[in-house]
Order: C-alpha cells, then sequence, then structure tokens
C-alpha cells in the first residue's frame, strides 16, 4: 500500500493596512487545509523567507518588492492602478468582493510562480493597454501645460505652431477623457503619466 503524499503547505502572511479585510482574508484562508497563515503586520519588507505569498493592501503592494510574492486584495479598480501595480510587480490582483474559491486560487497561482488576475481585473487592465495613449510630443505639451504655460509660450519652447499646440492638446484632453486643462492634469498625475514629468 503506498502512502499519500500531503498536500503542499503554502506559507500566507496577510499584510493588509485594514485590519477587517486582513481578518476576513486570514479567516477564510485558515478553512484550507493547504494553508499556513500568519497574520499581525504590515512590514512585508522584513526577508523571512518562509513565507510563500503575501496578502497585501494596493499602497503596500505599491511600495517595493517584497521577498515573497505579492498579492493585492483591494477596491482599486481603475485600469490604470491596475497597470500600476503590475508594472511594480505585483503577481496577484483582486477585488474585495472576491470569493473564497477565487481567493484560493489566486494564493495558490502565486506561490508557484504564476500571475493572477480576477476576469474584472484582467478586463479593466486589458482596457487601459487598448487606450490611445498620448505621443512623445503630446507628452511634452501636457508637461508644460502642468508647469502653467499657455499655448504660445509652449509653441516657442518646443519651436512648433500655437495651432499645433492647439491640436495636441484637444488630443490630449480627447485620450485622457477630460473637458478642459485642469482636469487633464489631475487625470494624467492619477495615470502616472506625470510622475516624473513635474517634481
Amino acid at each position: 500500500m503506498t502512502a499519500l503524499t500531503p498536500p503542499r503547505r503554502i506559507h500566507v502572511a496577510v499584510a493588509h493596512r485594514d485590519p477587517y479585510v486582513a481578518a476576513g482574508v486570514a479567516s477564510l484562508l485558515r478553512s484550507r487545509v493547504d494553508f499556513v497563515v500568519r497574520t499581525g503586520t504590515t512590514d512585508i519588507d522584513g526577508g523571512d523567507d518562509t513565507i510563500d505569498v503575501f496578502v497585501t493592501d494596493y499602497a503596500t503592494g505599491l511600495r517595493k518588492a517584497a521577498p515573497a510574492a505579492l498579492l493585492v486584495v483591494t477596491d482599486q479598480r481603475a485600469g490604470w492602478q491596475i497597470r500600476r501595480a503590475v508594472d511594480a510587480g505585483v503577481r496577484g490582483y483582486l477585488l474585495h468582493d472576491c470569493s473564497i474559491e477565487e481567493l484560493s486560487n489566486a494564493v495558490r497561482c502565486v506561490a508557484e510562480g504564476r500571475r493572477y488576475l480576477s476576469c474584472a481585473v484582467a478586463d479593466q487592465l486589458l482596457d487601459n493597454l487598448t487606450a490611445a495613449a498620448p505621443t512623445v510630443r503630446e507628452l511634452e505639451v501636457l508637461q508644460l501645460i502642468a508647469h502653467g504655460l499657455a499655448n504660445k509660450d509652449i509653441g516657442r519652447r518646443l519651436g512648433i505652431g500655437e495651432g499645433t499646440v492647439k491640436t495636441h492638446v484637444k488630443a490630449l484632453l480627447r485620450k485622457l477623457g477630460e473637458p478642459s486643462r485642469t482636469a487633464a492634469i489631475a487625470e494624467a498625475f492619477r495615470r502616472g503619466l506625470l510622475l516624473e514629468a513635474v517634481s
């Protein structure tokens, strides 16, 4: 008679800043036999190599790389937010309303070194990726708008006509989905387009 091999135990640290979310996630994961769950910390930088997956919040997930794979559980659902998290190295991304099955599958997937995005998150990310991105010239115009320059001054600075600047501004407003220059600047900051441009 061959002895059955016990399932691999996945060590999970729940490091979520929202204590209610942390308690809920920990409770759900503890109900599964293949998870060993630790809570009570938001420090993902401790270098604990016994942890396979950190389940954390959006802000902590963006902060810096952890010694283990990061799974974000959040209410941040905009495409640019998801893109920013993925670019920062987050391996899994779930929304607060996920089921226990989805949470469990995501932890297992991330522990195996793969990525996991819920269907809603993947849809938002794809929409973000397929949205028209500003051109290099439009980003230059955007930077100068953020510095408070008028169209005529932007034209002088870039060596283009004022009419061309107006064309770029119209394209920016359309691509950012905003009706005014001020709103477009705010949206550009939200999307991370001006993080390096204006400092």
